[in-house]
């Protein structure tokens, strides 16, 4: 990655400009929802609105997860959220919805990942009202790589729960942004229909913590203000 220190300096810009915050009290949690519902159910139509309460976006998998919130500093608004569902407690809880939405030869593949080891990153959302908003030149710099701090956050969350495996449904060309930060997902099968051309994959936490302390991966060590993994 070119020039050290012009990182350094975008790094810096990032952590000043960019929070994530745990969404474990009922008012973060209750932002991340309604983010949800915002990105998910208005922006996007990926949810039918009329399905959902309030004005807010829930589901079966909420429960067991563990939520986070990008928050833009200066005017204190939710730019984002995502969450990691945890492993199910016991046997008949839900699979992962990455099982719901791949086929059978996919769910195999998928079965030989620990399943009281394995999580999933989801409900990954970034408002593009909040997009269009940034009108200042540096807030406009940084909005490529605006995602960065949530996944942080998520392999934060990975470690805290002795998590071995992640998995995700993502755009391909999300999941090539991560490869350039030393974060490299494996795919599992081709590309499905799954709000949008959507690439199933999967890592291991313990080589997505490597990757992120390579030397070329600066931009990711520093992109939030948390602890060293």
């Amino acid at each position: 990655m070119a020039g050290v220190s012009h990182w350094q300096e975008f790094l810096s810009c990032y952590r000043q400009h960019f929070e994530v915050v745990r969404a474990d009290t009922p008012s973060l949690l209750d932002e991340a929802h309604r983010l949800r519902y915002q990105v998910y159910c208005i922006e996007n139509r990926y949810e039918n609105p009329g399905q959902q309460a309030n004005g807010r976006e829930r589901d079966v998998y909420d429960d067991r997860s563990v939520h986070s919130l990008l928050i833009h500093r200066r005017s204190g608004v939710a730019a984002g959220t995502m969450r990691v569902i945890l492993p199910g407690m016991v046997t008949q809880d839900l699979p992962l919805p990455i099982n719901t939405v791949t086929d059978s030869g996919l769910q195999q593949l998928l079965r030989q990942l620990s399943p009281s080891h394995t999580a999933e990153i989801s409900r990954f959302a970034v408002s593009k009202a909040f997009r269009r908003g940034c009108t200042e030149p540096e807030d406009r710099r940084l909005l490529r790589y605006i995602t960065i701090g949530l996944f942080r956050g998520a392999l934060e969350i990975c470690r805290e729960h002795e998590i071995q495996y992640i998995c995700a449904v993502m755009e391909r060309a999300l999941i090539r942004l991560l490869a350039r930060l030393g974060l490299a997902f494996e795919h599992v099968g081709g590309l499905i229909e799954h709000h949008g051309a959507r690439q199933p994959c999967f890592a291991r936490v313990d080589r997505l913590i490597e990757g992120s302390r390579a030397e070329g991966t600066l931009l990711w060590r520093y992109a939030s203000e948390v602890t060293e993994l």
